[in-house]
């Protein structure tokens, strides 16, 4: 017997969904992560400025503040990437339940080709059946 279309399409979205998933868990990491990298880069600003001799800190300010900012760019793109993410998997989600509505109806129409061969069997046995009056 051959596999049911749509149940192999409800497979295949859940599949799509779970990867998805996964997806936005490795987005969602990589945004909390480059935020730890922005308040260490913010940090050590704060700390380095109140810790030691001013030129020291002149020295090593400049590189401070090219980290922060590269710590900052890679923070928005893993905002973007997660976003992105959410998206793909709000995509997939939907895709998923237009796969269950569209086997609902399928199902809902097999039970009413079913119900009408019932009711006509019924109703051709009431017709051999019935006395002639």
């Amino acid at each position: 017997m051959a596999a049911d279309p749509l149940a192999v399409l409800a497979r295949l979205r859940l599949l799509e969904t779970r990867a998805a998933q996964q997806r936005l868990a490795m987005q969602l990491s990589r945004a909390a992560a480059a935020a730890a990298r922005v308040v260490a880069a913010e940090g050590a600003l704060l700390e380095e400025r109140s810790a030691g001799d001013p030129a020291d800190y002149a020295t090593w300010l400049p590189r401070a503040l090219a980290e922060r900012e590269r710590a900052a760019v890679a923070e928005r793109l893993a905002e973007s990437s997660l976003q992105a993410a959410q998206l793909a998997l709000a995509g997939c989600r939907a895709a998923e339940r237009a796969v269950a509505l569209l086997r609902e109806q399928h199902a809902a129409e097999a039970r009413r080709r079913a119900e009408r061969r019932q009711q006509m069997l019924l109703d051709d046995a009431a017709q051999r059946f019935r006395r002639p009056e």
